[in-house]
């Protein structure tokens, strides 16, 4: 009896240690799609529904409304952004309103539910890019624990042939020097810049700005 007690008590503090915030609570039903298929078929994805969350990069105020442009991280089991993941590219969310730049700092947290729009082109720096954009139905910025420094970002370059974006480039593994801040002092922490598979037979990115400690 004791056993049985005991292993019902570890289930229920198990489910609460992964219960997500109640913005971003969905139905069990809900199909979510991946950051890989939005950026592979997004035809065929369309209006399905994501849970993403990430690194604030830009953020750009419209007249009724705010535009994030965001670095993805997979989310933990709270749906908190894991900032310390290989990070697969960006995206942009429209968010209804002002969002104070001074609030949504770049390098804050958040995560969001949303609809998928589709496929956007842009530019990262001078850089082109294939962003997943979607509408934002709720979203959460977490505590200001750590804040990543996205500056460091470098993109490799990769083909994106789907979708008629021909010789465009889209989502993929970023080349990375990140410094995580912590905002109870001033201690940095460079993670190991590391070169993803498959990308060997690009060159690399020139003018990597590198910071030393």
């Amino acid at each position: 009896m004791n056993i049985r007690i005991c292993t019902i008590l570890i289930t229920l503090f198990l489910v609460g240690c992964s219960t997500f915030p109640d913005k971003l609570q969905l139905d069990d039903t809900t199909q979510l799609i991946s950051y890989e298929d939005a950026a592979s078929k997004a035809e065929e994805v369309k209006n399905k529904t994501l849970r993403w969350g990430g690194a604030i990069a830009k953020v750009e105020n419209k007249p009724d409304y705010t535009v994030f442009e965001m670095v993805y991280y997979p989310l933990n089991g709270y749906g908190r952004p894991v900032s310390g993941e290989e990070s697969m590219g960006r995206f942009r969310v429209r968010v209804n309103g002002f969002m104070d730049p001074m609030v949504y700092q770049v390098g804050r947290l958040m995560t969001f539910t949303a609809q998928l729009n589709g496929l956007e082109k842009g530019l990262v720096g001078e850089h082109d890019y294939v962003f997943p954009t979607a509408s934002v139905n709720s979203y959460y910025l977490w505590k200001n624990v750590q804040r990543i420094d996205v500056s460091g970002v470098q993109l490799w370059p990769y083909r994106y042939w789907n979708s008629g974006y021909q010789n465009w480039n889209y989502p993929r593994h970023y080349r990375r020097n990140v410094i995580i801040r912590s905002s109870g002092g001033n201690n940095n922490h460079k993670i190991k810049s590391s070169r993803p598979s498959g990308a060997t037979s690009y060159p690399k990115p020139v003018n990597i700005k590198r910071i030393e400690r």
